[in-house]
């Protein structure tokens, strides 16, 4: 689930399109204070504007209540204000309204809502909702799924610098779902939203660079890529990190490095990655040799869906009772953390 955070940024660039009328004289001493970190005296100065109808300040108490600052996080109160702006027709509230229906948990969150919402913004060229509203209509979230609606969506935000829009596209053409499959524009789409930061660009680049499909195969490029989307997280890249450094492919051959990735992706519940740092734990290679440990992770893979009967039949000589009760006792801490099925 995202995280909507509605930061000064979001605030500056949303005040930036206010019509005149709204971000009145009246209204900057509000803005003084919050970017100055006075949430308090932001709020006492803005809420009489917002209840006049102020667009500017409907959007600043939306994001105070939101992101809790000064006060209590409240999303259905932060919902409420951006919902006051959003009927005023600002495509910023509508935007973050969306985005609270599709992902902030506000109460009675609707993806119907999202969608309508997320429509109404982009039809007025708000770039973050047309790359939303593509995703809704690639995913069928909210309404019919359409990949070609969702195509023309991610090309207009896409075509003003989104990453997400870039990204998004490139993954229909790679598949050639919404568009004609073309492995080069892909890679071209996932390049422009990679070198802005996003981490599955990254990810997806990495994978094309490795095999050679729509770039020319560059491994120690390929390695960069995976690299940035590992630091940001994403299990895929983390578990092509293990491997790479576990067979020297781009990288000088690091066994501690690839027991490092592979936890990393087990921990984010990879089974591919769960199964090999299992491998690892039985012989003792990158870490330090633990019985235990590989039973562990090589359950966790085997309910992940990857079945290891080479590894599974060389452990069993060496697991006790002991062990195995040891591991089951760990794996019913790992569900009762989580409140799912572990990890």
């Amino acid at each position: 689930m995202r995280h909507l955070f509605l930061c000064v940024a979001f605030l500056v660039a949303s005040f930036a399109g206010t019509p005149p009328a709204l971000a009145e004289d009246s209204f900057t001493p509000a803005m003084e204070a919050y970017r100055e970190g006075r949430f308090s005296d932001a709020l006492l100065i803005a809420k009489p504007l917002a209840e006049k109808g102020n667009v500017a300040a409907q959007l600043m108490l939306g994001s105070i209540y939101n992101n809790g600052e000064g006060v209590t996080p409240d999303t259905d109160e932060a919902a409420r204000w951006f919902g006051l702006a959003a009927k005023q027709g600002d495509a910023s509230a509508q935007y973050a309204l969306g985005m609270m229906h599709e992902y902030g948990g506000v109460s009675n969150a609707k993806a119907e809502e999202a969608r309508r919402l997320f429509t109404a913004a982009a039809e007025q060229g708000h770039v973050a909702s047309q790359a939303e509203l593509g995703i809704m209509f690639a995913s069928g979230r909210g309404g019919a799924q359409d990949l070609v609606q969702a195509a023309n969506w991610f090309e207009k935000a896409a075509a003003k610098g989104n990453a997400n829009g870039q990204y998004h596209l490139g993954t229909l053409y790679a598949a050639g779902r919404g568009k004609l499959e073309n492995y080069s524009e892909a890679a071209r789409l996932f390049t422009l939203a990679a070198d802005q930061g996003h981490a599955q660009a990254n990810y997806q680049l990495g994978l094309m660079l490795q095999d050679g499909i729509g770039v020319q195969k560059n491994l120690s490029s390929a390695i960069a890529r995976f690299r940035t989307a590992g630091e940001r997280g994403v299990p895929g890249a983390q578990t092509a990190l293990g491997f790479a450094y576990l067979g020297g492919e781009g990288v000088e051959k690091n066994d501690t490095l690839a027991a490092k990735w592979f936890a990393e992706a087990a921990m984010r519940g990879d089974a591919l990655a769960q199964d090999r740092l299992a491998r690892l734990y039985f012989l003792g290679q990158g870490v330090t040799r633990d019985i235990a440990a590989a039973l562990l992770w090589q359950t966790l893979a085997e309910e992940g869906g990857v079945t290891d009967e080479t590894l599974k039949n060389a452990m069993e000589p060496e697991i006790t009772p002991e062990i195995r009760a040891k591991v089951a006792a760990e794996i019913k801490k790992l569900e009762a953390a989580s409140g799912s099925p572990a990890p």
